[in-house]
């Protein structure tokens, strides 16, 4: 197994760990006494919201588009670069990047490009749940925000996935070969 099949693995399960676990604060109760020496529980000053199951699972879907469209990333950039004929004579070299706004900081490297993209979700999670402890007509926001990533995270890794297919169908019309296309590093 590659290292970066493990790095872009271990950036979903943090990135989805980070989003279902609860980032917000309790305040601890400390026992505290009244002018009559009487004890009494010290008051929480800030209210902090209960997140809803719904907005919960709008997470678990940015997450999860997140996951999958890493890890589609980081096998594609890891295709192979040469193409052969079955015989093994030379046919082509083809390289892929990144074509996403991630490409800026890494078009051939799938750690950066993965990295970019987990810290860009984490933090439209982040400002999403602000949104939501706003509540009212915000909420709808939080929810319209964190949908929409995840749904081009998951359009995003639908195509990665046609990817090797396209790669083949470019080969072939570039060289003009019909036969099996054979991949090496």
């Amino acid at each position: 197994m590659h290292l970066r099949y493990v790095a872009a693995g271990l950036s979903g399960v943090l990135l989805a760990m980070g989003l279902t676990t609860s980032s917000l604060a309790l305040s601890q109760t400390l026992p505290s006494t009244d002018e009559d020496g009487s004890p009494r529980a010290l008051e929480s000053t800030k209210k902090i919201p209960k997140i809803n199951f719904a907005f919960r699972a709008s997470e678990l879907y940015l997450s999860g588009g997140t996951a999958f469209d890493m890890t589609t990333t980081v096998r594609g950039l890891d295709h192979p670069t040469t193409a052969l004929r079955s015989d093994k004579t030379f046919l082509a070299h083809y390289y892929v990047v990144e074509k996403g706004w991630a490409g800026v900081f890494g078009r051939t490297d799938p750690f950066t490009a993965v990295a970019a993209n987990v810290l860009l979700n984490a933090g439209i999670d982040r400002f999403s749940r602000k949104l939501y402890a706003r509540g009212g007509k915000w909420r709808a926001l939080a929810y319209g925000t964190v949908l929409a990533k995840g749904t081009i995270n998951a359009v995003a890794a639908g195509e990665n996935t046609r990817m090797d297919e396209r790669i083949d169908r470019d080969v072939r019309n570039m060289t003009g070969y019909k036969g099996q296309i054979v991949w090496s590093k």
